[in-house]
Order: C-alpha cells, then sequence, then structure tokens
C-alpha cells in the first residue's frame, strides 16, 4: 500500500532540511567570527619565563596561559642539548590532591627543524595556583622540572558586531521557521491529500502560530535574562588586582593592600617571604627618571611600612609584589604623590636610582665606578618571544668585574617597565616566576628536595660571580620600554638602565 504524502507533511520536511542546511553552513563563519574580547586589563606580564634545570638538561621554558579559564596554555619547551628524546608535561593544582594523583602526562610535540624545540597545549581548568610538570627522557636519564603558573582569568567570551549581527540574523531565520512550521501543523496536519485548508484550519494555524510567537518570545527573554546573569557572574571571577593605598607621616611612607572583590581563594593572610622579604616595593616617577626598590615591613595582615628615602616633589607609580603560600605572585598597583623631602636611612637591600628620562645607548655608566654593558645582537625584540637579556659589569678599565656579589640570592635583578607604565615585571636569572613560587612548586615532585642555594640550578655558590648576568623573559607588548638592572658589587647595590623599543 503507497501512502501519499500530504501538503503539510512536504511543508514540515521542507522546513527542517532547510533550516539544518542553514547551520551547517553558518555554523563554519560562527567559529571565523568568534573572538575573545578582554574585559579590562591589569598592570603584569602574565606569560611565565623560566630557565631552569630538569636533573642534568637545561631547559629553557615558556608557558602562555589562557586569557580565559577554562582555557588551552601554551607551552614551548628549548632544550640546550641534543641529547633528549621525549618530553611530557601535565598541569597539576600546586596543592591538595590533585598535586598529588596528577593525570597522565601529555608528550609535547618535537618542532621539525629544531631538534632541541617541543610544544604542547594543556588545558587549564579553574583559576587558582597551577603548575605545569615537565617531564625529560634522554641518554641521561629521566628528570623532571616545574614552572608555577597563576592561571587568573583576564577576559570574557565577548561578541564581535559581525557575530552578533550574525547570530541575531540566524536567531530571527530559526525562531521564524519555528512559528511558521507550527502553524503549519496545526493548519494542515489532518487534512487528507489534495486537499485544502478550510475557514477552520487557518484559524486555528493562526491561533497556533500566536501561541507559539508568545512562547518564543518569552523562551528568548528567559534566555536573555539568563545570559545576562552568566556574564556577569563570570564578571566577577574575572581577575582583579590587588591595589595599594598611602598615607604619609613625616619619615615613613605607610602602605594597605585593598582586595576590590575577587573570588574565594585569595587571602591576605597567607604571604610567604621572597628573597628574604614579604613585599618587594617599586616606586617609579612618570618619567622613569627615578626607581626605588624598597622592602616594607608588614605591621599586620594587609599593612606594611616603609622609610622614605630622599624624594623630589612629583608623581609616582607604585608596584607591590607579593607571593602568597598557594604559591600564586601578585603585583599590587598605586599611586603615590611627594613633596621634596630629607628622607631617612635605607635598609641593606634597598635601592634608589636617580638619573635621565632617556637612555639609547647599550652602556649605562655605574654611581660606584665601572659600568654595564647590554649585550645583545642586532636583531629586533619581538613580543611574547623568550629572549636572553645579558648584562655584563666592567670595572673603571674596562675589564670583566670581579667584585660581583648575592643580591638577595641572585646574581642580580631586573625590571622592566613599559613607558605607560602598563607592564611591569621583575625578573631574576631563573625567570619571571618569583623563587618563592619555584620553591612550592619544587615539593611537589620527589624524590629530590628543595635546594638549599637558591642558585644551585645556575652554577653559582659562594666563590665569586661572574661579570655576566642574564635574564630570560618576553615582553608582552609593543611599545618602548625602560629596563634596570640591579647588581650589588663590593656591598654597593648598582643599577644600569637601558632603553628598548618593541615593535609589533
Amino acid at each position: 500500500m503507497t501512502r501519499q504524502i500530504s501538503p503539510g507533511s512536504w511543508v514540515l520536511g521542507a522546513w527542517v532540511r532547510s533550516l539544518g542546511a542553514w547551520v551547517r553552513s553558518l555554523g563554519a563563519w560562527v567559529l571565523l567570527l568568534a573572538s575573545v574580547v578582554p574585559a579590562g586589563a591589569h598592570v603584569g606580564s602574565p606569560d611565565v619565563f623560566v630557565d631552569s634545570s630538569a636533573g642534568p638538561y637545561r631547559l629553557l621554558i615558556t608557558v602562555r596561559p589562557p586569557r580565559v579559564i577554562p582555557g588551552v596554555a601554551e607551552v614551548e619547551i628549548v632544550a640546550s642539548s641534543d641529547d633528549i628524546t621525549s618530553v611530557r608535561v601535565v598541569p597539576t593544582p600546586m596543592a591538595g590532591p590533585g598535586a598529588r594523583f596528577a593525570p597522565t602526562a601529555e608528550p609535547a610535540k618535537r618542532q621539525p627543524g629544531h631538534a632541541g624545540l617541543f610544544t604542547a597545549g594543556l588545558w587549564m581548568m579553574t583559576a587558582g595556583a597551577w603548575e605545569v610538570r615537565v617531564t625529560v627522557e634522554g641518554r641521561r636519564g629521566t628528570a623532571e622540572a616545574v614552572v608555577p603558573v597563576p592561571t587568573l582569568p583576564q577576559a570574557t567570551l565577548a561578541m564581535t558586531r559581525p557575530l552578533k549581527g550574525l547570530l541575531f540574523g540566524l536567531m530571527l531565520l530559526l525562531s521564524a521557521g519555528f512559528v511558521a512550521i507550527i502553524s503549519a501543523l496545526a493548519r494542515e496536519a489532518t487534512l487528507g491529500p489534495a486537499e485544502l485548508p478550510s475557514a477552520r484550519s487557518k484559524r486555528r494555524g493562526r491561533v497556533a502560530a500566536a501561541i507559539t510567537t508568545a512562547g518564543v518570545l518569552g523562551a528568548l527573554t528567559f534566555g536573555n535574562w539568563w545570559w545576562g546573569l552568566e556574564a556577569a557572574r563570570y564578571d566577577g571571577y574575572v581577575y582583579k588586582p590587588l591595589e595599594v593605598t598611602t598615607r604619609l607621616s613625616p619619615s615613613h611612607l605607610d602602605l594597605t593592600l585593598n582586595d576590590p572583590g575577587w573570588i574565594a581563594l585569595r587571602r591576605l593572610d597567607d604571604l610567604v617571604p621572597d628573597h628574604g622579604h614579604l613585599m618587594h616595593l617599586f616606586v617609579v616617577s612618570e618619567s622613569l627618571d627615578q626607581l626605588w626598590h624598597l622592602h616594607p615591613e608588614q605591621r599586620s595582615t594587609s599593612n606594611f611600612s616603609q622609610p622614605l628615602p630622599p624624594a623630589s616633589a612629583g608623581r609616582y607609580a607604585l608596584f607591590a609584589d607579593i607571593v602568597h603560600a598557594s604559591g600564586i605572585s601578585e603585583t599590587a598597583t598605586g599611586s603615590l604623590d611627594l613633596v621634596d623631602h630629607p628622607g631617612m636611612p635605607l635598609g641593606s637591600d634597598d635601592a634608589v636610582w636617580k638619573g635621565p628620562s632617556t637612555n639609547a645607548g647599550t652602556v649605562a655608566e655605574l654611581a660606584g665606578g665601572g659600568r654595564m654593558v647590554w649585550v645583545r645582537d642586532a636583531a629586533s625584540i619581538r613580543p611574547k618571544q623568550m629572549t636572553s637579556f645579558t648584562f655584563r659589569v666592567e670595572d673603571a678599565n674596562g675589564q670583566p668585574a670581579t667584585d660581583l656579589e648575592l643580591y638577595m640570592g641572585m646574581p642580580g635583578h631586573a625590571i622592566f617597565i613599559r613607558r605607560d607604565q602598563q607592564v611591569f615585571a621583575h625578573v631574576h636569572p631563573s625567570g619571571s616566576a618569583p623563587m618563592a613560587a619555584m620553591e612550592i612548586g619544587r615539593r611537589t615532585i620527589a624524590p629530590a628536595p628543595p635546594p638549599t642555594d637558591l642558585m644551585a640550578d645556575h652554577g653559582h655558590g659562594a666563590a665569586a660571580l661572574p661579570a655576566t648576568v642574564s635574564f630570560p623573559y618576553g615582553l608582552p607588548s609593543a611599545g618602548d620600554y625602560r629596563i634596570f638592572v640591579q647588581v650589588r658589587r663590593a656591598g654597593r647595590i648598582e643599577t644600569g638602565v637601558f632603553d628598548v623599543k618593541v615593535e609589533r
């Protein structure tokens, strides 16, 4: 028995087939037009650059955390030797059961034409203190290294105007199609073959269309409310940096850390020392012709105090580096308006530099005699590309200096500041991750305990230090930067200053 298809059934099938084709063809365009739009910027340099050792293997590791959480972090590993056969990576929380029971590590892909370059993409699922464990296998055995990676959501997924227009048009098409389908079903579903709809059937179709339209409008209203609710919730999830407020007394600067309201994992009673200090405070003038590197003492949970050095009147930017016991490091920001005052004596680790606002060369004269030379080639510096910023300290005769000492456990400290003061980074020869966070990460791998000498990984012991110091770092964006390089020579802290332009 052959069944004849009614006009209503044919209309329904045609609508379904056409809508399916539209959805399939437009889906690809939606993916192409989707983009991540920052919800707001904060001072800092989110990518992590580390010069580390995994057993006998030296590794230069770059981790670019995702701007949106959950998201995929990009990992690049450059090995200094060619005897590595494989590299595996895995992200884990820095504490808790997730740190002890890590998932199976994923193999990093060796890049063609670069025997020592490995890359991988890793999902970071939640905000907080994470680390990337790197397992290296080679002819000299198997070893591990860890890189602390704070995952701080920095953006929301927003729609560009073309995407908004495309999705709005698709919504209208689907809504109209759904109303038309329901109307056709109510009007023609009970008709026989070749039977035309009666006035009653047409009225039934119009009533069904009206009811369906009301339902569609209600669903769209509810969906828009739900979407706004979820967007507002995620806006509260986006990282909000700590703020610093100041109060001046005749001889001291009092600072208070203020939490603008971020997720519950942030605390202010869990700070740990980094290089022997709970806070590293950098005070910079607007023209970048003055820099103070200070170490305020904690008076209470969120309050710190610091004797003021001699300073000229003006407005200064504040960058306060702290490390939490979880391994998360933060840079709190603020500003300070000063008038001229004589100042107070500084601590042994504090340093003050005053000089010109411009310095186009690669040689900086040092206040205590001698000079600092930026050892660089003619290649331009590109954003986000790890670069070894190398500096050589020379004595008054132009010979490599022999009087360098460890400065807070490191051969040197480098401060990178963009001219508009929207990028700040405090970097060490081990990289941009604070040593306190590195030590917390080392405790999660076995069997090796944390090294007793902070510079064990870099071949520096108690003997005289080499005259050259390098800092692995990648400037995050194009612009004009100033680099402050600080070393200790015969008990005196010296600062070399250099300018660099990062091309787009």
